[in-house]
């Protein structure tokens, strides 16, 4: 791993009180958001619910050092709402949107099922001269982050979805 890589992990954890009302209370769906650097071309982020446990992954592909930058955070969660979350550089936006009700993912811009898939590959990440490509890789057992990031944890327990991310970045372009 590069030195100056700068580990960006941010895990939000709300809680809040009940304000009284008729309606019973709802509960936050997501509420947290993670990210690392895999490699000097792959960084991830996640979203996760409250116990932490990721709900939507994605690996992003770049030229070397893409995401060795600055990163600005943003995210908004509450209570009974789908859940988002972005983190934007001079090179690059990474942008997770769930809604955990409807199984509705955006992943950049682009809508998904999470009942299809949960794990994604986004390709050409800070080159803003070529057009994105988003992979669904599948859907996968989410690992909880504990000593490691969920993201490493995620690809040690599956080598085909290691292999399978070899394999889209080195045939990239060739399609």
């Amino acid at each position: 791993m590069v030195k100056h890589f700068v580990l960006f992990a941010l895990i939000c954890s709300l809680a809040g009180r009940v304000i009284g009302g008729s309606e019973p209370e709802k509960g936050y769906t997501v509420s947290g958001v993670g990210g690392f650097p895999i490699s000097k071309n792959i960084s991830s982020m996640w979203l996760a619910g409250p116990d932490r446990r990721p709900l939507l992954m994605a690996y992003f592909h770049g030229p070397e050092g893409w995401h060795d930058t600055e990163w600005k955070v943003d995210s908004k969660f509450e209570k009974g709402k789908p859940g988002w979350a972005e983190f934007k550089s001079a090179k690059a936006r990474q942008r997770l949107w769930l809604d955990t009700e409807t199984g509705k993912a955006e992943v950049q811009s682009s809508e998904f099922n999470i009942n299809k898939s949960n794990t994604f590959l986004i390709l050409h990440m800070g080159e803003p001269s070529v057009r994105q490509e988003i992979i669904p890789l599948g859907v996968f057992e989410l690992p909880q982050s504990k000593d490691e990031p969920a993201s490493v944890l995620l690809l040690r327990a599956s080598p085909n979805l290691a292999d399978r991310i070899r394999k889209e970045v080195s045939t990239d372009g060739v399609r």
